[in-house]
């Protein structure tokens, strides 16, 4: 079986994410230029999972397989904005990893997140559930 690493954000990231964007429907985030702005504003923290070969000799480069993002102030709050994985690799703990690397990486004490689709994941975190609002322009 092949590995993955938990990793920071690079830009040259930014083509791949986009091209998961789109596999896991998130049409947002289909333009590299978004997504990289979007990876390295003030505030935010993106991690990606990177797959290798089992392999090294055969000197394929890794594989972009999962990625997160979030923002935070750095001492007492964050919000998860992102967590995608791709769906051939999904149940594999790579999700867990992503989450984890990147709350962690915020440096906050708590972290925030609304889900339409993943409530039984997020259940399995430590958590307190709560009832929230995604406003927008306008409203």
């Amino acid at each position: 079986m092949a590995t993955v690493d938990i990793r920071p954000f690079e830009e040259e990231d930014a083509e791949d994410i986009a091209r998961l964007s789109s596999i896991v429907e998130w049409p947002s985030l289909t333009d590299p230029d978004v997504v990289r702005r979007m990876c390295t504003a003030p505030g935010s923290v993106a991690y990606v999972a990177e797959e290798h070969a089992d392999d090294p000799a055969e000197g394929t480069p890794g594989s972009l397989v999962g990625w997160a993002q979030a923002l935070g102030d750095g001492v007492l709050q964050s919000h998860l904005g992102f967590v995608a994985v791709h769906p051939d690799h999904r149940r594999r703990g790579i999700g867990r990893l992503l989450v984890v690397a990147t709350f962690q990486a915020t440096r906050t004490k708590r972290m925030d997140l609304i889900t339409d689709t993943a409530q039984g994941f997020y259940a399995n975190f430590a958590h307190k559930r709560m009832t929230g609002f995604r406003i927008y322009p306008g409203a």
